[in-house]
Protein backbone atom coordinates (compact mmCIF):
# COMPACT_ATOMS: atom_id res chain seq x y z
CA UNK A 1 0.00 0.00 0.00
CA UNK A 2 1.61 3.22 -1.14
CA UNK A 3 1.14 5.81 1.60
CA UNK A 4 4.18 7.90 0.70
CA UNK A 5 3.18 8.39 -2.91
CA UNK A 6 -0.28 9.61 -1.95
CA UNK A 7 1.34 12.49 -0.04
CA UNK A 8 3.69 13.16 -2.92
CA UNK A 9 0.71 13.44 -5.25
CA UNK A 10 -1.08 15.92 -3.02
CA UNK A 11 1.99 18.16 -2.99
CA UNK A 12 3.09 17.60 -6.57
CA UNK A 13 0.09 18.31 -8.72
CA UNK A 14 -1.75 20.95 -6.73
CA UNK A 15 0.60 23.80 -7.77
CA UNK A 16 -0.39 23.09 -11.38
CA UNK A 17 -3.95 24.15 -10.70
CA UNK A 18 -3.39 27.77 -11.66
CA UNK A 19 -0.94 27.39 -14.52
CA UNK A 20 -3.80 27.94 -16.96
CA UNK A 21 -6.11 30.93 -16.53
CA UNK A 22 -9.61 30.05 -15.47
CA UNK A 23 -12.35 30.49 -18.07
CA UNK A 24 -16.07 30.57 -17.39
CA UNK A 25 -18.01 27.50 -18.44
CA UNK A 26 -21.67 26.64 -18.09
CA UNK A 27 -22.99 25.34 -14.80
CA UNK A 28 -26.37 23.77 -14.14
CA UNK A 29 -28.03 25.79 -11.41
CA UNK A 30 -31.34 27.13 -10.21
CA UNK A 31 -31.66 30.40 -8.35
CA UNK A 32 -33.18 28.82 -5.25
CA UNK A 33 -31.91 25.27 -5.64
CA UNK A 34 -30.55 23.36 -2.66
CA UNK A 35 -28.05 21.60 -4.93
CA UNK A 36 -25.86 22.76 -7.83
CA UNK A 37 -24.30 20.45 -10.41
CA UNK A 38 -20.84 21.96 -10.83
CA UNK A 39 -19.83 19.49 -13.52
CA UNK A 40 -21.23 16.29 -15.04
CA UNK A 41 -19.80 14.21 -17.89
CA UNK A 42 -20.07 10.65 -19.21
CA UNK A 43 -17.75 11.39 -22.18
CA UNK A 44 -20.14 9.70 -24.65
CA UNK A 45 -20.78 12.78 -26.78
CA UNK A 46 -17.18 14.03 -26.86
CA UNK A 47 -14.91 13.66 -29.87
CA UNK A 48 -12.59 10.66 -29.58
CA UNK A 49 -8.84 11.23 -29.72
CA UNK A 50 -5.89 12.52 -27.73
CA UNK A 51 -6.44 15.49 -25.45
CA UNK A 52 -4.63 18.63 -26.57
CA UNK A 53 -2.98 21.54 -24.73
CA UNK A 54 -5.19 24.38 -23.48
CA UNK A 55 -7.83 25.27 -24.60
CA UNK A 56 -8.21 21.66 -25.80
CA UNK A 57 -9.36 20.04 -29.02
CA UNK A 58 -12.70 20.99 -30.64
CA UNK A 59 -15.47 18.64 -29.60
CA UNK A 60 -13.80 17.44 -26.40
CA UNK A 61 -15.97 19.49 -24.08
CA UNK A 62 -13.26 21.70 -22.62
CA UNK A 63 -10.94 18.91 -21.52
CA UNK A 64 -7.30 19.67 -22.20
CA UNK A 65 -3.87 18.18 -21.60
CA UNK A 66 -2.02 19.94 -18.78
CA UNK A 67 1.02 17.68 -19.09
CA UNK A 68 1.90 14.62 -21.19
CA UNK A 69 5.41 13.57 -22.17
CA UNK A 70 5.79 11.00 -24.94
CA UNK A 71 4.95 8.12 -24.82
CA UNK A 72 2.39 9.13 -22.19
CA UNK A 73 -0.93 10.69 -23.24
CA UNK A 74 -4.55 11.36 -22.31
CA UNK A 75 -7.44 10.59 -24.64
CA UNK A 76 -11.18 10.17 -25.05
CA UNK A 77 -11.63 6.55 -26.13
CA UNK A 78 -14.21 3.80 -26.58
CA UNK A 79 -12.36 0.51 -25.98
CA UNK A 80 -12.90 0.49 -22.19
CA UNK A 81 -15.93 2.45 -20.98
CA UNK A 82 -19.09 2.02 -18.93
CA UNK A 83 -21.04 3.64 -21.74
CA UNK A 84 -19.85 4.59 -25.21
CA UNK A 85 -16.63 6.39 -24.19
CA UNK A 86 -14.38 7.24 -21.24
CA UNK A 87 -11.36 9.42 -20.40
CA UNK A 88 -8.08 7.51 -20.36
CA UNK A 89 -4.61 8.42 -19.16
CA UNK A 90 -1.62 6.28 -20.11
CA UNK A 91 1.96 6.31 -18.81
CA UNK A 92 5.07 4.15 -19.02
CA UNK A 93 7.93 3.38 -16.66
CA UNK A 94 10.23 4.24 -19.57
CA UNK A 95 9.73 7.91 -18.68
CA UNK A 96 12.67 9.38 -16.80
CA UNK A 97 11.31 10.11 -13.34
CA UNK A 98 7.77 10.43 -11.92
CA UNK A 99 6.42 12.83 -14.56
CA UNK A 100 2.64 13.10 -14.31
CA UNK A 101 0.23 12.78 -17.20
CA UNK A 102 -2.44 15.37 -16.34
CA UNK A 103 -5.79 16.25 -17.93
CA UNK A 104 -7.99 19.09 -16.72
CA UNK A 105 -11.40 20.65 -17.19
CA UNK A 106 -12.13 24.18 -15.93
CA UNK A 107 -15.46 24.87 -14.21
CA UNK A 108 -17.33 27.90 -12.92
CA UNK A 109 -16.56 28.21 -9.18
CA UNK A 110 -19.62 27.67 -6.96
CA UNK A 111 -20.09 29.64 -3.74
CA UNK A 112 -18.89 27.19 -1.10
CA UNK A 113 -20.01 29.49 1.71
CA UNK A 114 -23.63 28.94 0.56
CA UNK A 115 -23.18 25.39 -0.75
CA UNK A 116 -20.61 23.78 1.58
CA UNK A 117 -21.52 20.10 1.13
CA UNK A 118 -19.31 18.83 -1.73
CA UNK A 119 -19.76 15.49 -3.50
CA UNK A 120 -17.33 13.97 -5.98
CA UNK A 121 -18.61 10.87 -7.78
CA UNK A 122 -16.78 8.97 -10.51
CA UNK A 123 -16.15 5.47 -11.84
CA UNK A 124 -12.58 4.32 -12.49
CA UNK A 125 -10.83 1.34 -14.06
CA UNK A 126 -7.16 0.66 -13.20
CA UNK A 127 -4.86 -1.34 -15.46
CA UNK A 128 -1.17 -2.26 -15.35
CA UNK A 129 0.74 -4.33 -17.90
CA UNK A 130 2.67 -6.35 -15.28
CA UNK A 131 0.75 -7.12 -12.11
CA UNK A 132 3.55 -9.38 -10.83
CA UNK A 133 5.88 -6.36 -10.66
CA UNK A 134 6.22 -4.44 -7.37
CA UNK A 135 6.74 -0.97 -8.84
CA UNK A 136 4.36 1.75 -7.68
CA UNK A 137 1.08 2.41 -9.46
CA UNK A 138 -0.47 5.81 -8.83
CA UNK A 139 -3.43 7.70 -10.29
CA UNK A 140 -5.60 10.44 -8.85
CA UNK A 141 -8.56 12.77 -9.24
CA UNK A 142 -8.96 16.18 -7.66
CA UNK A 143 -11.26 19.19 -7.64
CA UNK A 144 -9.67 22.45 -6.54
CA UNK A 145 -8.52 25.91 -7.46
CA UNK A 146 -6.89 29.16 -6.40
CA UNK A 147 -5.70 31.43 -5.13
CA UNK A 148 -2.02 30.86 -5.85
CA UNK A 149 -0.34 28.37 -5.46
CA UNK A 150 -3.45 26.27 -5.97
CA UNK A 151 -5.43 24.24 -3.45
CA UNK A 152 -6.95 20.82 -3.17
CA UNK A 153 -10.60 20.99 -2.14
CA UNK A 154 -11.55 17.33 -2.52
CA UNK A 155 -9.86 14.38 -4.17
CA UNK A 156 -8.39 10.90 -3.82
CA UNK A 157 -5.48 8.75 -4.97
CA UNK A 158 -5.42 5.19 -6.35
CA UNK A 159 -2.33 3.18 -5.39
CA UNK A 160 -0.68 -0.23 -5.63
CA UNK A 161 2.75 -1.85 -5.59
CA UNK A 162 5.39 0.11 -3.66
CA UNK A 163 7.39 -3.03 -2.93
CA UNK A 164 4.50 -5.53 -3.01
CA UNK A 165 3.51 -7.30 -6.24
CA UNK A 166 0.53 -5.42 -7.62
CA UNK A 167 -1.57 -8.57 -7.98
CA UNK A 168 -1.11 -9.09 -4.22
CA UNK A 169 -1.57 -5.46 -3.17
CA UNK A 170 -4.63 -4.95 -5.35
CA UNK A 171 -6.01 -1.50 -6.10
CA UNK A 172 -6.24 0.79 -3.06
CA UNK A 173 -7.94 4.14 -2.64
CA UNK A 174 -6.84 6.80 -0.17
CA UNK A 175 -7.23 10.49 0.56
CA UNK A 176 -5.31 13.24 2.32
CA UNK A 177 -6.21 14.63 5.73
CA UNK A 178 -4.66 17.47 7.73
CA UNK A 179 -3.33 16.26 11.07
CA UNK A 180 -2.63 19.73 12.50
CA UNK A 181 0.86 19.92 11.03
CA UNK A 182 0.72 18.48 7.50
CA UNK A 183 -1.05 16.00 5.19
CA UNK A 184 1.49 13.23 5.75
CA UNK A 185 -0.89 10.74 7.35
CA UNK A 186 -3.29 9.82 4.53
CA UNK A 187 -6.40 7.77 5.20
CA UNK A 188 -7.10 4.43 3.53
CA UNK A 189 -10.77 3.50 4.14
CA UNK A 190 -11.37 -0.19 4.86
CA UNK A 191 -14.07 -0.42 2.20
CA UNK A 192 -11.72 0.82 -0.54
CA UNK A 193 -8.72 -1.50 -0.23
CA UNK A 194 -7.48 -4.52 -2.25
CA UNK A 195 -9.91 -3.82 -5.08
CA UNK A 196 -9.81 -5.80 -8.32
CA UNK A 197 -7.74 -4.71 -11.30
CA UNK A 198 -9.34 -4.40 -14.76
CA UNK A 199 -12.73 -3.77 -13.17
CA UNK A 200 -14.95 -0.71 -12.98
CA UNK A 201 -15.33 0.70 -9.48
CA UNK A 202 -17.55 3.62 -8.45
CA UNK A 203 -16.59 6.00 -5.65
CA UNK A 204 -18.64 8.77 -4.03
CA UNK A 205 -16.67 11.04 -1.71
CA UNK A 206 -18.54 13.63 0.38
CA UNK A 207 -17.07 16.56 2.33
CA UNK A 208 -18.43 19.29 4.61
CA UNK A 209 -16.50 22.45 3.76
CA UNK A 210 -18.16 24.53 6.50
CA UNK A 211 -17.11 22.17 9.29
CA UNK A 212 -13.77 21.19 7.71
CA UNK A 213 -14.61 17.51 7.77
CA UNK A 214 -15.09 14.62 5.40
CA UNK A 215 -18.55 13.08 5.61
CA UNK A 216 -18.50 9.68 3.93
CA UNK A 217 -17.07 7.50 1.20
CA UNK A 218 -19.08 4.96 -0.76
CA UNK A 219 -17.20 2.41 -2.84
CA UNK A 220 -19.16 -0.02 -5.02
CA UNK A 221 -22.21 0.39 -2.79
CA UNK A 222 -20.36 0.05 0.54
CA UNK A 223 -20.79 3.18 2.67
CA UNK A 224 -18.22 4.21 5.29
CA UNK A 225 -18.34 7.11 7.77
CA UNK A 226 -15.16 9.21 7.58
CA UNK A 227 -16.41 12.26 9.48
CA UNK A 228 -13.64 11.89 12.06
CA UNK A 229 -11.10 13.20 9.55
CA UNK A 230 -10.36 16.81 8.68
CA UNK A 231 -10.02 18.01 5.09
CA UNK A 232 -6.55 18.56 3.58
CA UNK A 233 -4.55 21.77 3.50
CA UNK A 234 -2.10 23.07 0.91
CA UNK A 235 1.31 24.62 1.55
CA UNK A 236 1.34 28.42 1.23
CA UNK A 237 4.72 29.05 2.90
CA UNK A 238 7.53 26.99 4.48
CA UNK A 239 5.43 26.54 7.62
CA UNK A 240 2.03 27.69 6.38
CA UNK A 241 -0.96 25.51 5.46
CA UNK A 242 -4.35 26.76 4.26
CA UNK A 243 -7.64 25.20 3.25
CA UNK A 244 -8.80 25.70 -0.35
CA UNK A 245 -11.92 27.82 -0.89
CA UNK A 246 -12.49 27.59 -4.67
CA UNK A 247 -13.46 24.83 -7.08
CA UNK A 248 -12.14 26.02 -10.44
CA UNK A 249 -11.11 22.78 -12.12
CA UNK A 250 -11.43 19.00 -12.20
CA UNK A 251 -8.04 17.35 -12.64
CA UNK A 252 -7.01 13.73 -13.31
CA UNK A 253 -3.56 12.20 -13.50
CA UNK A 254 -1.40 9.10 -13.59
CA UNK A 255 2.24 8.87 -12.50
CA UNK A 256 4.90 6.41 -13.81
CA UNK A 257 7.31 4.59 -11.51
CA UNK A 258 10.04 2.03 -12.20
CA UNK A 259 11.07 1.41 -8.58
CA UNK A 260 11.49 -1.86 -6.70
CA UNK A 261 12.96 -3.55 -9.77
CA UNK A 262 9.67 -3.38 -11.62
CA UNK A 263 8.53 -1.85 -14.90
CA UNK A 264 5.09 -1.49 -16.43
CA UNK A 265 2.82 0.47 -18.70
CA UNK A 266 -0.13 1.79 -16.70
CA UNK A 267 -3.59 3.15 -17.49
CA UNK A 268 -6.43 4.78 -15.60
CA UNK A 269 -9.90 5.17 -17.11
CA UNK A 270 -12.57 7.59 -15.82
CA UNK A 271 -16.30 7.60 -16.53
CA UNK A 272 -19.58 9.02 -15.21
CA UNK A 273 -17.96 11.97 -13.44
CA UNK A 274 -20.15 14.28 -11.37
CA UNK A 275 -19.34 17.10 -8.94
CA UNK A 276 -22.14 18.72 -6.92
CA UNK A 277 -22.42 21.19 -4.06
CA UNK A 278 -25.36 21.51 -1.66
CA UNK A 279 -26.73 23.79 1.00
CA UNK A 280 -26.32 22.60 4.61
CA UNK A 281 -28.75 19.84 5.50
CA UNK A 282 -31.22 20.67 8.22
CA UNK A 283 -31.70 18.25 11.07
CA UNK A 284 -35.12 16.61 11.16
CA UNK A 285 -37.53 17.82 13.79
CA UNK A 286 -38.99 15.29 16.13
Amino acid sequence: MDRITLCVLARAFLPALLLIATSAVSQERRANSSKIVVYKQNFNSLRAGATQPFPGAPGQGGWFSQLAIDPAFGEIEADIALGAQALREFTSSSLNGPVQTIDRRLVTPPDLTRYPRITLQVSFYARSSDLSAANTYFAGMLVGGGPYPGFEVLGFGITSGNGTPKDVAGVNLGFATFNGSDNNEPIFPKSAQNLAWDTWHTVTLVADQANDRYVSIELDGKLEDISAFSLPRSITAPNGWERGQLIEAVQTEIVPNAGFGGWSEDDIYWDNLKVTVERPRRSKRR
